[in-house]
């Protein structure tokens, strides 16, 4: 399973959990488990059938460059990032 890294304006829909561990062997799958146990999470991070804008999805440290297609390896962190705003 992979443990997912819930950023703080997220954690209202995840329990208040920072971290959850959720099954999938793609990012696809991870998200739409994630909503399975966390009802509206997906609307959150998808949008037409995408990473939302402003939003980031990073395996092990590293962005994924093929959107929600990216494999998962089992035990792997996946941290939803959103964009930092300011100058």
């Amino acid at each position: 399973m992979a443990k997912v890294f819930v950023p703080a304006l997220m954690r209202k829909m995840s329990d208040d959990l920072h971290v959850v561990d959720v099954p999938g062997k793609t990012l696809r799958e991870v998200v739409n488990n994630l909503d399975q146990q966390y009802p509206g999470m997906k609307a959150l991070i998808v949008e037409n059938d995408k990473v939302r804008p402003g939003l980031q999805l990073a395996i092990d440290g590293l962005l994924s460059a093929t959107g929600l297609m990216a494999q998962v390896p089992e035990e792997a962190e996946v941290h939803i990032l959103p964009a930092l705003g300011g100058g």
